[in-house]
């Protein structure tokens, strides 16, 4: 669904933007957040992520619910989508910072021991991941894959656990916000997933031939909205109830735009869905390239020689075409590879054979 793909590339693009501003606050380049922190609300397309995570798994993964002899495939699907190119990009991130350390001659210590290979290694939420500044939420998403998994085993089972879940978070998240999430499984982000999973089994069971450019429009009023009200109302940034409104207006954008597939009625620029087919890539290895790029004109003594907005500028454009390239080069030659042996559906979505395969 080219217009999910867009989607997902908006999302990429606006955590990238927010930092590349927030790392000019390094004292060592800037000591400020850069651009004046216009950007500074790019941390929502983390919300998109896990509302969008959701999706995939609920509609890719629809007709597995309540078949336990589906398990293996479902869990290698999610093992081979989440593991390799995110040890591709740690190994990437671990190489530039060695070979950082070593042209300024600092000895220094990485700061990785034997109780780090959980977290930074396997993503397990036993530690704080290292070196992949982002792979935090690879953790939620594993604890996710695994939660899923209980509704594939069983569908009355998985359905009731899941409305359990639920009304757990709104209770932590609304009546004792202080008390402990358990690891995040009682957080707003294990929330936005479950509006994922909902969107995602609505319509795949149901089609709304109403739906379309009108409530697109009041999901992206929505969005913008939670996002104003997260930036100048809320008393804490990113609260509880800032999380469930950016959740459930991202729920809405994700449910039109896949009726507006469904019926033909939405076309996406090819720039976008590129961007966000590889949206992957670059949402795990942006951080290490613009910084990579700021050292280095740091470096030639360029770095404060340019206006402020163009040096933002270069560094999203290189970190961008250097994600970028990491995704066409690496991660979908790989995904195409992988499909032999996990079984993976067709990657474009027909209106037609959606139906044909729903009856």
């Amino acid at each position: 669904m080219r217009s999910v793909e867009g989607a997902r590339g908006i999302a990429a693009l606006m955590v990238v933007l927010m930092h590349a501003a927030n790392l000019m606050a390094v004292d060592q380049f800037s000591g400020h957040v850069g651009v004046g922190g216009i950007f500074g609300f790019g941390y929502v397309g983390v919300d998109f992520f896990f509302v969008l995570s959701g999706f995939i798994i609920s509609f890719v993964h629809f007709e597995d619910i309540g078949h336990s002899g589906r398990l293996a495939t479902y869990l290698k699907r999610r093992i081979f989508r989440i593991y390799p190119i995110y040890w591709f990009c740690l190994t990437l991130a671990i190489g530039i910072l060695m070979a950082g350390r070593f042209a300024l001659h600092k000895n220094t210590p990485l700061g990785f021991s034997i109780d780090d290979i959980a977290g930074t290694i396997f993503l397990l939420p036993v530690s704080a991941p290292l070196f992949v500044e982002v792979a935090w939420s690879l953790q939620f998403e594993m604890m996710f894959y695994g939660l899923f998994a209980i509704l594939i085993l069983g569908k009355r089972l998985g359905t009731g656990l899941c409305l359990l879940w639920t009304a757990s978070i709104l209770w932590h998240l609304l009546a004792s916000p202080s008390s402990s999430s358990f690891g995040g499984f009682l957080s707003a982000y294990s929330l936005q997933f479950l509006f994922g999973v909902l969107t995602g089994v609505t319509v795949s069971n149901y089609d709304f031939k109403w739906a379309g450019k009108s409530s697109l429009l009041v999901g992206v009023i929505c969005f913008v909205a939670s996002i104003v009200y997260e930036r100048n109302i809320a008393a804490t940034l990113h609260g509880p109830v800032g999380q469930i409104f950016l959740g459930l207006s991202a729920a809405i954008i994700l449910f039109s735009l896949v009726e507006m597939e469904k019926n033909k009625a939405i076309q996406t620029p090819r720039l976008m869905y590129k961007l966000g087919s590889v949206s992957y890539s670059i949402y795990l290895s942006h951080i290490v390239f613009i910084n990579l790029i700021y050292s280095v004109m740091l470096k030639l003594g360029l770095y404060h020689r340019m206006p402020e907005f163009v040096l933002f500028a270069v560094a999203v454009a290189g970190a961008l075409i250097c994600a970028s390239a990491i995704g066409f080069l690496v991660e979908l030659p790989f995904t195409r590879w992988t499909k032999r042996f996990t079984g993976h559906p067709a990657a474009k979505f027909d209106n037609a054979s959606f139906r044909e395969a729903k009856t």
